[in-house]
C-alpha cells in the first residue's frame, strides 16, 4: 500500500533528523527542488544530497520538530521548529540555535518533489559573527 503524503514527509523529516543521506535520497524525486529560507532554489536530488552534506557539516546536530500539519492533496504544510549547533574551522561551537519554521512539501508518486522552508535566517551565523550596529549617539546642542 502506498504511503500518504503526510507519511512520506514524516519519513523525510526522520531521515533529516537521523542525517541518513541514503534514506533522504530514496525519498526525493530525481528532479527534486529544494527552496531555502532566502528563496534560493537547488535542483536535482543528487545535487541536493551534496547540499545536505554541507549543511549537516556546517550545522551539526540539526533537527526538525513538527507541532502541526495540514494536507491538501499531495501538498503538506508543516509547522514547528528547527535547531542545531554551528561548526567553525572544524570545531563545533558552544551554544545552539533554534528557530520557528514552516515547510511546504509536494509529494509525487511517494517521494518529495518539492521541499521549501520558511523561517528567519539570522541563526545561520553564530552570535560572535553577527553584525551589531553601534549604539546611537545623542547629538548634544550647545
Amino acid at each position: 500500500m502506498a504511503r500518504s503524503p503526510l507519511e512520506v514527509t514524516g519519513a523525510f523529516i526522520s531521515a533529516v533528523n537521523a542525517r541518513d543521506l541514503t534514506a533522504l535520497r530514496s525519498l526525493m524525486t530525481d528532479d527534486h527542488i529544494y527552496t531555502d529560507a532566502r528563496g534560493t532554489k537547488f535542483m536535482g536530488a543528487d545535487s541536493m544530497i551534496e547540499n545536505w552534506i554541507c549543511f549537516f557539516n556546517a550545522y551539526p546536530q540539526y533537527w526538525i520538530h513538527i507541532d502541526s500539519t495540514f494536507t491538501n492533496g499531495d501538498r503538506v504544510a508543516l509547522f514547528g521548529e528547527a535547531g542545531g549547533k554551528w561548526r567553525i574551522d572544524g570545531r563545533i561551537q558552544p551554544g545552539s540555535w533554534k528557530v520557528s519554521a514552516s515547510w511546504l512539501a509536494e509529494v509525487e508518486r511517494g517521494k518529495v518533489r518539492r521541499w521549501s522552508i520558511f523561517c528567519e535566517t539570522e541563526w545561520t551565523a553564530p552570535p560572535m559573527f553577527r553584525f551589531v550596529p553601534p549604539p546611537r549617539m545623542a547629538i548634544l546642542e550647545a
